[in-house]
């Protein structure tokens, strides 16, 4: 009896032990984890696009030229201010004289004439040549430029941009064909005259002279247009790809996101510029927009069969709503993880 005793009491206090247990802190803790809901709102951060008035770029063919034709241009105009100097001295002297022939007088000013004629032809023939706002017709200036192209240290350019206005570039750099840094040019003046190699705009340039950058070498020219056209810039951290294309999601609600296409054919620093499609004030998404992605693309997320159910429920920070503009162009719906 005694041992019947002590088995009953040993199993009363094991049943207090485990109903005690049950009621313990961790067993609440794990009950709340249970309850926690399958679908948690991805970490979602979305910026307001403002107005932004952004340059077109311009790419065009720059060509380094040979300055042996300008230089001995240059060397005639020299040649020439000297004869011509020479013969209006030389004219104003016999004038002043009373000892000399009325021919040595005609003589001389015709020469005078003649030097003066042939002067001012070299520079005529070096304003259409080089254009009329080329920094080398002022006599100062073109001494200076004149020597450093002749030791190499400057060099000559073309520049032709078959896609722009007659307004002259802004911000003009090139970079050799070969690859290397962009250079700066310095000087940028109208060209008199069109290339017919390529239909368009030339103007001609200065720059430092730099390997890749010598007589006969080409380059490329970027430059921004004095046209500015108004829109917004999505921000590269904004963009997905899907379908080949690439996307980006607005915020149309709070919680709810759309996915809209862009276009990348303005690419600008802080990423691609639009002209239409997207207005100042709206918000894109800059993170988590490749887990809106997924979510829009997971199994299950799209359900065309709609027979038996009621309206699909707005998109929210759960499960991103599908672009119209995919469906429309016949795009299956995407079943991986995102680009």
């Amino acid at each position: 009896m005694k041992f019947a005793a002590t088995i009953s009491a040993a199993l009363l206090i094991g049943s207090v032990v485990c109903l005690g247990g049950c009621n313990a802190p961790h067993s609440e803790e794990a009950e709340e984890r249970n309850n926690v809901p399958d679908v948690v709102p991805p970490p979602v951060h979305t910026i307001t696009l403002a107005a932004s008035n952004e340059p077109v770029k311009l790419e065009g063919i720059a060509t380094v030229l040979n300055p042996d034709a300008l230089l001995q241009l240059d060397a005639d105009i020299r040649s020439a201010t000297v004869a011509a100097n020479f013969s209006h001295g030389q004219f104003e002297r016999f004038k002043a004289s009373t000892m000399l022939s009325r021919q040595t007088l005609e003589n001389a000013a015709r020469q005078e004439g003649i030097d003066a004629s042939q002067l001012k032809l070299l520079l005529t023939r070096l304003q259409q040549s080089w254009g009329d706002k080329a920094p080398f017709l002022n006599v100062e200036a073109r001494q200076t430029l004149m020597a450093d192209i002749a030791n190499g240290s400057r060099a000559v350019l073309r520049l032709d941009f078959s896609d722009m206005a007659a307004d002259v570039p802004q911000n003009v750099r090139v970079v050799p064909l070969r690859g290397g840094s962009e250079t700066k040019v310095d000087a940028l003046w109208a060209a008199p005259s069109g290339n017919l190699a390529m239909p368009g705009v030339s103007f001609f340039g200065l720059i430092n002279a730099g390997p890749g950058l010598r007589a006969g070498d080409r380059a490329r020219v970027i430059a921004d247009s004095p046209e500015k056209l108004a829109g917004v810039v999505i921000p590269s951290a904004a963009l997905v790809v899907y379908g080949s294309k690439s996307w980006c999601y607005v915020e149309t609600a709070p919680g709810k996101y759309e996915r809209k296409l862009v276009s990348l054919e303005a690419p600008v620093d802080e990423g691609f510029f639009v002209k239409s499609g997207f207005d100042p004030g709206t918000r894109v998404v800059v993170k988590g927009a490749s887990v809106l992605l997924a979510r829009e693309a997971a199994p299950g997320s799209f359900d065309d069969d709609d027979d038996d159910a009621g309206p699909r429920p707005p998109a929210t920070a759960g499960t991103a709503k599908p672009a119209a503009s995919s469906v429309a162009q016949g795009h299956p719906a995407p079943n991986g993880d995102p680009d």
